[in-house]
């Protein structure tokens, strides 16, 4: 027998809501009976319609049918032999319109999906025509919809972007990138722990995006740069370090995403976070700052009164993480550019500190280089160093640091 996927009246309405639950029955735990059912004449266009009937019944129970397929590997292999699963992201995503337990059932079920690579190809053909026109309207009616439905949608997103065609695509869109904006207003106003979610699903799903370099990200950065400062402000730790994030991979898109940053005193809030630590904090601030330091010269005034005698990055210099490291090295040399700042390292151990980088084997060529530099800036700046440098048989590495500062 077949659904009824319409569901024009009461008594069809109840067939369809029994074949469902028997189906659900006889599926529960048989690989056999799942394969049976998907092999069925017509079930694939059913499914799909009986999602989308606009019955709560009758969608309910779908989900409830589909979810068994989904919970395991062999069940998600049927659905994607079986069905044409182009559809379905968008058909499951407007589920987050809806206000009871379907939105978080039909979340679960994309979840799931998303981890099989054949659907994330299925997903590619309906993406910029039917689930970015849907997505970006959830997005901007994030007041209106099932928000912990929106989060884990979000999410989602940021899951399927691990696939480059369907990144570029996001990554390339005006409208998913001001629908991005528009969420991040709308929640930043209130203080829900739903709006919250929001929020640090959205700046994953943005830092994901912006593994790509366009127009179109180069035009918003001043933008996304701006909301991210404003979160800096804020008592979650996780969107603080969301935000850092963003910023140090949009930054490098702007030179006037850089100067607003800095004018708006992106360098004093970065040295907060950097002086309270956390792995991942660091890594995204001291990249941040990296970036802001090398393009302006504010941002380099500004680490050198913020950061008194570098304490900050002194210490950040012996971290076991190579990508903090090599960056606050960079950070370093540029700020030691500024009048007086070598002076006021003389009595610390940053040219032990250098030398040890700089004649390292770090698995990142960058961390020697950049400490190389550091340390010829730093002696060309306050020959006083020099001093240091020989006690420590540093000259053979200052004049390899001199030929890497010749050719930055």
């Amino acid at each position: 027998r077949g659904f009824c996927a319409e569901g024009k009246n009461a008594a069809e309405v109840e067939l369809s809501v029994a074949l469902l639950s028997l189906w659900q029955a006889v599926c529960a735990g048989n690989e056999e009976n799942q394969r049976l059912l998907l092999t069925y004449p017509d079930v694939n266009t059913q499914l799909p319609k009986l999602l989308s009937s606009g019955v709560t019944e009758i969608q309910k129970e779908t989900l409830a049918l589909i979810s068994l397929y989904s919970e395991n590997e062999n069940g998600r292999r049927l659905l994607i032999k079986h069905q044409d699963l182009t559809k379905w992201l968008q058909i499951l995503m407007a589920f987050v319109n809806s206000t009871d337990a379907r939105a978080s059932s039909a979340m679960n079920i994309l979840s799931a999906l998303t981890v099989e690579e054949r659907f994330k190809t299925q997903c590619r053909v309906m993406l910029s025509s039917g689930v970015l026109p849907l997505f970006t309207q959830l997005l901007t009616s994030a007041k209106l919809v099932n928000q912990a439905a929106l989060a884990h949608c979000i999410g989602i997103m940021g899951n399927l972007c691990a696939d480059a065609a369907i990144r570029v695509q996001m990554a390339e869109s005006k409208e998913c990138w001001q629908a991005c904006l528009q969420l991040l207003d709308d929640c930043s106003a209130v203080s829900t722990s739903e709006s919250q979610e929001c929020l640090f699903a959205v700046l994953g799903l943005m830092m994901n995006l912006l593994l790509e370099s366009n127009g179109i990200i180069q035009h918003f950065a001043v933008e996304i740069s701006g909301r991210c400062l404003s979160l800096l402000g804020g008592k979650d730790g996780r969107l603080v370090t969301r935000a850092i994030g963003v910023l140090s991979r949009i930054l490098p898109a702007s030179s006037s995403a850089v100067e607003e940053a800095v004018k708006g005193g992106v360098v004093k809030k970065l040295i907060k976070f950097l002086k309270a630590g956390g792995q991942t904090t660091s890594t995204y601030g001291i990249k941040t700052l990296s970036i802001c330091t090398r393009s302006s010269r504010q941002a380099r005034e500004d680490v050198v009164k913020s950061d008194k005698k570098f304490s900050v990055l002194l210490k950040l210099l012996e971290s076991e993480n190579e990508m903090i490291v090599g960056n606050a090295a960079f950070c370093l040399g540029h700020c030691l550019e500024v009048p007086g700042a070598a002076a006021s390292l003389l009595n610390s151990n940053v040219v032990m500190t250098l030398l040890k980088h700089a004649g390292g084997d770090a698995t990142r060529t960058s961390v020697q280089e950049n400490a190389a530099i550091a340390l010829g800036k730093l002696c060309v700046a306050e020959p006083r160093h020099v001093v240091q440098l020989r006690r420590l048989n540093g000259l053979a590495i200052l004049n390899s640091s001199m030929k890497y500062l010749h050719s930055s």
